[in-house]
């Protein structure tokens, strides 16, 4: 990446959703809690989404940083 380049906009756009997908703020709080792999189902997701996150920085690095 040449220095003063930006990201394009929607590498903001998949980060802001990624993250916002982090946070289990979404989840009714009287929903039944749900246990998967032996943890309740928002550790999971949320889990999943940093992991998501993760792989996406790999792929934005490996793709406009040059």
């Amino acid at each position: 990446m040449k220095p003063g380049t930006v990201f394009p906009g929607w590498v903001w756009l998949a980060y802001a959703l990624l993250f916002a997908a982090t946070i289990p703020w979404y989840f009714p709080r009287n929903q039944t809690l749900l246990v998967w792999l032996g943890l309740p189902h928002w550790t999971v997701l949320s889990l999943t989404a940093t992991l998501g996150v993760a792989l996406f920085t790999v792929f934005v690095i490996r793709k406009f940083w040059r």
